[in-house]
């Protein structure tokens, strides 16, 4: 974390650059640095502590998982999901077991604690979440079914952490769309277990749902804790959700929101009451869990083609610095973050080039930035800092963004016109990745409502190749992103996704992944313009025409 030291010194050197980018007085375009800091909940640095490959012939991970201490030994426990690379969900039939004296290890593999059962309705199992009352430890899963809209909430219990027996209760309820990803937590004199779902079973906004019990196996009907704008089905933003109470304060951890390592933090004096604005902290990590080892608080992390278990330092009261700029002209008004992470945040317009701005693109969902998928499809490691900024004339070029572990950085630039600007990618690999790559991408995520590209409108999934143009459009507004043939060195696909409005440029795309070579990769160049009509495919095909 910077000190106070730093974070001055880091404001003082940004203010002295309160300029245009360009010299020029009557130059229409201005950019602003800004320095903001604020207190947030934050993870150090994340470190491997365990491989369940140990063991295997070839590489497994473990994915949602729970921490336990043995209340008579001391010894510490993993469980979780487990099954050999590549990702298969729905082949994911076993929990992992692995013992230490420690959260930081050193871990000894263990025998899978418990094997999906046919007979109890399991077709697979996932999620595990166990705690300690009264000389029983209770682990609560979700058992799959080929019913996504009927999933069921299930129970195991055990006196050693060793050997489980299931509960005759079973299922304790069934909900959906997956309701699964179980924490329970207990508030006052009941229990209360949170898990991830959708607004209705067959679909809706993706939800942090939960329910209330006096004795660990009834279970009250349904109600909300959070709910999230998004909407859809599978995972989403609510996923693996983890309530921690400190004080009078209650956190709420939940995955994955704005990528596949991205676990989100809300704070409340309500535990079952959470909103969007109470967002306090981003930590890089999948299916995130709080744990507490006396006074010192950890969080960890695992997932698809991460290899294992992570552990890191967390801070409820950390200090984060968030820099960028701000550049506008009267046609537009673009957000460009440097830190902690590099992003187009946002970007407002006015076509007519009155100044009177209007939302385009948002952070809904990963914000307008570079990210890769590694072991699986999702932005499994989402862009980090730029470690050089450089403005220079009406130019602006973030330099050295990390994603992750990955051995590989951009370097992204931006050209600002009066009406339009410009923005390209260049991508950098000095290693062989952690495993095979399946999306190398650019996500522009915008504020409207529908997406086309010469092809049509009303876009979902994966096109093959890159168009002259996509947009993303609504009532008064169009906002087109068109490509420089050729200047990105693949075109595989480009995705929609239209819950969230976004649109994934993605340069390589690869159902199981392919190798990365070390190497230098141009990764695309493109012009963003803006039309008070819906729909204006006159002026995309005339601004791609330009381009080319």
């Amino acid at each position: 974390m910077m000190s106070r030291r730093m974070i001055a010194a880091l404001a003082a050197g940004a203010l002295l650059a309160v300029a245009p980018l360009s010299a020029a007085a009557a130059d229409p375009v201005r950019s602003v640095p800004f320095v903001k800091v604020d207190k947030v909940v934050a993870a150090g640095k994340f470190q491997k502590v365990y491989d369940p490959s140990a063991g295997e012939t070839g590489r497994w991970y473990y994915n949602d998982h729970t921490l336990v201490q043995d209340r008579k030994t001391g010894t510490w426990h993993v469980f979780a999901i487990t099954h050999a690379e590549p990702a298969n969900p729905l082949d994911e039939t076993s929990f992992g077991h692995a013992t230490a004296p420690s959260p930081s290890g050193p871990w000894t593999k263990q025998p899978p604690a418990l094997v999906a059962d046919p007979a109890a309705g399991e077709s697979h199992i996932w999620a595990p979440y166990v705690l300690y009352d009264s000389g029983i430890y209770y682990m609560f899963y979700a058992g799959g079914t080929a019913d996504h809209a009927a999933y069921r909430m299930q129970l195991a219990t055990s006196t050693d952490l060793v050997h489980w027996t299931r509960d005759a209760a079973n299922p304790l309820f069934t909900d959906g769309f997956d309701g699964r990803d179980p924490m329970v937590h207990k508030v006052g004199n009941q229990w209360v277990m949170f898990y991830t779902a959708n607004s209705t079973p067959g679909g809706g906004n993706h939800i942090v749902a939960y329910r209330t019990s006096p004795d660990l196996l009834h279970w009250s009907e349904r109600k909300t804790a959070f709910q999230h704008a998004q909407s859809g089905t599978f995972g989403g933003p609510t996923e693996s959700p983890f309530v921690v109470q400190r004080g009078n304060d209650w956190y709420l951890f939940s995955c994955c929101d704005g990528g596949y390592e991205s676990t989100k933090v809300y704070k409340s004096k309500d535990p079952l009451r959470f909103s969007a604005d109470q967002l306090v902290g981003t930590i890089p990590a999948h299916a995130a869990e709080v744990v507490q080892d006396g006074n010192r608080w950890y969080v960890t992390g695992a997932g698809w083609g991460k290899g294992g278990l992570f552990l890191a330092p967390l801070d409820f009261d950390a200090l984060q610095v968030t820099t960028g700029r701000v550049v506008s002209t009267k046609y537009y008004r673009a957000t460009v973050q440097t830190r902690p992470r590099a992003a187009l945040t946002s970007l407002e317009v006015d076509p007519t080039g009155r100044g009177n701005y209007q939302p385009a693109l948002d952070s809904s969902s990963r914000s307008s930035a570079p990210y890769l998928a590694v072991g699986t499809f999702g932005a499994t490691d989402t862009a980090g800092a730029a470690r050089q900024v450089v403005a220079q004339g009406t130019s602006l070029r973030l330099g050295g963004i990390s994603f992750g572990d990955e051995p590989v950085t951009a370097d992204w630039t931006f050209d600002f016109g009066a009406e339009t600007f410009d923005t390209s990618l260049r991508w950098t690999v000095v290693g062989p990745t952690t495993a095979p790559v399946w999306e190398v991408a650019l996500t522009i995520d915008s504020a409207l409502g529908d997406q086309g590209d010469p092809g049509g409108f009303g876009r979902n999934g994966d096109v093959a190749g890159f168009p002259d143009w996509s947009m993303a459009t609504g009532p008064g507004l169009s906002v087109i992103t068109a490509y420089r043939h050729g200047s990105a060195w693949s075109e595989d696909n480009h995705w929609y996704d239209p819950p969230n409005g976004a649109v994934a440029w993605q340069p390589l795309w690869q159902p199981g992944g392919r190798a990365l070579p070390p190497g230098s990769y141009d990764g695309g160049t493109w012009r963003f313009a803006f039309s008070a009509s819906p729909a204006d495919t006159t002026l995309a095909d005339q601004i791609a025409a330009d381009l080319n």
